[in-house]
């Protein structure tokens, strides 16, 4: 839990622990000098009191009425403080009590914990030989308590508002030394996000500068490698066209007519013999050949679709989902493509056509579906777009109700293709189980997931 508290959270807690470790020592410091203290005070009131005392009662001696005048002399004594005087033993224990309203008295519990001794000193009255009464004598810690437990008051409430001060200033201080860390973690999610031209500014103390200097540098690096990997990707795309350009031009210019000119002989053979075992043969022959001729035909348009070329990004897409609506009429297919799409460079539109054909390619193929979506369109962006700036606000997705995808499968090949040229374009590619049922592929430009 202590490692996941924030950082102000902490020294708050920390400054907090260290001024209630000062308010307890200060208080039991108060605490420990009340008893002598009022012991001291006891024993010096007893003392004055009792000479006091001595010297009026031998005064007293020749009074008319000497009992009546102790009683006169102890009645004006019961407004002294921090003393009770009192005559006769047996009023003792009602008269000793503190009063029951006297104002600021310390609560008993901190009384008891004071627990300042009380000494009773007895003072015997003498008319020569003769013994009239007793006077008692007794130390009244009350308001001698009282100003102790105003006294530990007034520390806890300093102590309280010092620590309020602390905190105050302390949350003060840490708010304007963490601004610049802020803004560095917030440079951090902008990279993490694919920003990676996003900056900190370097300031505050120089430990916090250079945290910032070290997310810039870094932020730099991640925009230099993405930017080579994006060039490596590139290439790679580049060179596989060029490759399926090749190919398709072997197929067009050399294998075609050679199976153009099969079905030619084949189909002359035929007439030529007549009927017969033969000419079977020959039509088998020709038969075979033309097969070869829709199949390569099939291996030409994958490799490079003629439709794009001529028609343009979104016809292609529509006459690449009509072709598979013919294929298979029992699977509904919905296809929603932005008329802007016809705006975009080749690159771009060579992959958003692989990126439907592969998607469509898998749910026929594998997935047993009912129903399959398709939609490329713009949104709103939500970052920049480390690639093509044209392409800002694109999503491609494909969706299908199937089977689904196993627990951990992994890209095939197809998938790991397209991945290469969606991150060729700056982009992010997605695949993964769709809701309720079904998978799905993604590709997204400038776009949050």
């Amino acid at each position: 839990m202590w490692r996941n508290t924030p950082l102000r959270r902490r020294l708050n807690l920390a400054f907090a622990a260290l001024i209630a470790l000062w308010l307890v020592g200060d208080v039991a410091r108060i605490l420990a000098q009340a008893r002598p203290r009022i012991a001291a005070e006891s024993r010096a009131v007893t003392r004055l009191t009792q000479e006091f005392l001595v010297s009026s009662l031998d005064r007293l001696q020749s009074a008319p009425d000497p009992q009546a005048a102790v009683l006169a002399l102890v009645s004006s004594l019961r407004y002294l403080r921090h003393v009770r005087v009192v005559v006769g033993e047996g009023e003792l224990a009602a008269t000793m009590a503190p009063p029951p309203d006297a104002e600021n008295a310390a609560p008993a519990w901190f009384r008891s914990l004071v627990g300042a001794p009380v000494v009773t000193t007895t003072l015997p009255v003498m008319v020569g030989r003769q013994r009239l009464n007793t006077v008692v004598i007794q130390p009244d810690p009350t308001e001698i308590v009282a100003e102790v437990w105003d006294e530990a008051k007034g520390q806890v409430l300093e102590g309280a508002a010092l620590a309020a001060a602390v905190v105050f200033v302390t949350n003060w201080m840490l708010r304007i030394a963490l601004k610049p860390l802020t803004g560095a973690g917030e440079t951090l999610a902008r990279l993490a996000a694919g920003d990676y031209g996003a900056r900190a500014k370097v300031r505050g103390s120089p430990e916090v500068a250079d945290i910032a200097a070290g997310v810039n540098r870094l932020g730099q690096a991640l925009g230099d490698l993405s930017a080579d990997v994006r060039r490596l990707l590139e290439r790679v795309v580049d060179a596989h066209d060029e490759e399926r350009r090749a190919i398709a031009r072997e197929l067009h210019d050399e294998t075609g007519p050679h199976l153009f000119a099969l079905r030619a002989n084949a189909v002359a053979l035929a007439a030529r013999v007549g009927q017969g075992e033969t000419a079977g043969l020959a039509r088998e022959i020709s038969e075979a050949v033309e097969g070869l001729q829709k199949q390569n035909r099939r291996i030409l348009a994958n490799l490079r679709p003629a439709a794009l070329d001529e028609l343009g990004l979104v016809a292609a897409l529509e006459a690449l989902v009509d072709q598979w609506r013919r294929l298979a009429p029992e699977v509904s297919v919905e296809l929603h493509a932005d008329p802007r799409l016809g705006e975009l460079e080749p690159r771009a539109s060579l992959t958003l056509y692989r990126f439907v054909q592969e998607g469509l390619t898998n749910a026929f193929r594998h997935a047993a579906a009912k129903r399959i979506a398709v939609r490329v369109a713009f949104e709103a962006p939500s970052g920049v777009l480390p690639g093509d700036p044209e392409l800002a606000g694109l999503r491609a997705r494909v969706e299908d109700d199937g089977s689904g995808l196993s627990a951990g499968q992994a890209a095939g090949m197809g998938l790991s293709g397209l991945r290469d040229r969606v991150r060729a374009l700056g982009g992010e590619f997605a695949f993964g189980a769709a809701e309720p049922r079904g998978a799905f592929i993604e590709a997204r430009f400038g776009v949050a997931g």
